[in-house]
């Protein structure tokens, strides 16, 4: 039995994103916001530990753009990640669409769908479905302030729940609860929780998340063990530094976040394919997580043509994470073992850097310098 969240999004494409969340600001801000309520409903979804989150997005046209923006978000899941658009119909075709076919290939998921209006899915949620699901509802519904539902929780796919429901509107609940209700089926309803349509309902609600700490990582040499002058191109050839899932656990025990940002120009230049670092990162949250310890985002350079990120030192992956993760810089660090890594920290404007001393030269001098992993967790306790 697997556990598998789908999310349904709409691509937030400034002067199309919610009627109401632009009313008050323009259009490519809605939007931004949008994008940032959307990536915090992401990151909660992972923190759910399912085996399984699937994209339902609203057009083929946007694939290859949604795909990119959520990358570095997707990319440090350690499950299996899936994706389902559509090219016409209602929302309730692209539900019954994308819920059939988790059902088909996994026929005894526990599975939750939900919008992307909600951001206080917190683990309560979770705590409450799951259980439910696994030993005594068919259903089971969250209701949102505005008539609509944040979160609806299935066994079976029941595609008589997506049909002929007025969606979008202050009865979607109500008639969908009604359909459930109607066939017999076991429902639990959970506790209402608010749904952002509006700018300021977003500033209302985000303000636990605004100006949030983290603390970024290079990966060869600081995460894992460093290949020397090449890369790290096979799955045995990666092996975590001792030490560092203690220091990341410390990290997020005080709510910091931390997000990888590395250079893996073995892609580009055809010593890997694109999927074996996928796979190494993937095996490398895994073996995080049993500690608590996986990262809440994965930017990398690759040299592809067609990469979204630029090389260190520029800051560019550190500007976009800031962006998505809603991160202050002025409160957060830089963990390297090259000049490039200090550069880039200090060029996005972090509060300080720390390097790892190894074999490289020292061109740009960091904040700190420890002679080995094993001593960062006790330095983060005296300076964070």
């Amino acid at each position: 039995m697997k556990r598998v969240i789908i999310v349904y999004l709409q691509y937030p494409e400034p002067g199309k994103v919610k009627t109401r969340l632009g009313e008050s600001i323009s259009d490519e801000s809605a939007a931004q916001v949008d994008r940032r309520i959307i990536s915090r409903v992401i990151e909660q979804v992972k923190s759910a530990n399912p085996d399984i989150i699937a994209l339902a997005y609203d057009s083929t046209e946007r694939a290859a753009v949604i795909r990119e923006w959520l990358w570095p978000m997707l990319h440090a899941f350690p499950g299996e990640t899936r994706w389902y658009s559509r090219s016409d119909g209602d929302t309730g075709q692209l539900l019954r669409t994308a819920v059939a076919a988790v059902y088909e290939s996994e026929p005894a998921a526990k599975l939750a769908v939900i919008g992307t209006r909600c951001i206080q899915l917190d683990q309560k949620v979770w705590d409450n479905v799951w259980p439910n699901l696994e030993h005594k509802d068919d259903v089971v519904f969250g209701p949102a302030t505005n008539g609509g539902y944040y979160l609806i929780g299935l066994t079976q796919p029941h595609k008589s729940l997506f049909k002929e429901i007025p969606w979008s509107t202050g009865e979607t609940f109500s008639r969908s609860f009604e359909a459930a209700t109607e066939r017999g089926l076991r429902v639990r309803q959970l506790s209402e929780r608010a749904s952002v349509n509006a700018a300021t309902e977003w500033e209302t609600t985000s303000i636990e998340v605004n100006k949030r700490r983290c603390v970024f990582f290079d990966r060869d040499g600081v995460v894992n063990q460093s290949p020397g002058q090449g890369y790290v191109l096979r799955l045995e050839d990666f092996h975590l530094n001792e030490g560092i899932a203690e220091a990341i656990r410390w990290l997020k025990d005080r709510d910091w976040l931390v997000i990888l940002v590395t250079s893996q120009k073995g892609v580009g230049k055809g010593l890997m394919a694109p999927g074996d670092l996928e796979d190494i990162h993937r095996f490398m949250q895994r073996e995080l997580a049993v500690s608590g310890s996986a990262f809440d985002g994965i930017y990398a350079y690759t040299g592809e043509f067609d990469c979204q990120n630029k090389p260190k030192p520029d800051p560019q992956m550190i500007l976009a994470a800031t962006e998505s993760f809603q991160i202050d810089p002025r409160r957060s660090w830089m963990v390297g073992d090259a000049d490039r890594d200090i550069a880039m920290g200090r060029a996005a404007g972090l509060t300080g850097t720390i390097r790892i001393a190894g074999d490289k030269p020292v061109g740009a001098p960091a904040d700190h310098t420890l002679e080995r992993i094993t001593e960062l967790k006790g330095l983060f306790e005296r300076v964070l």
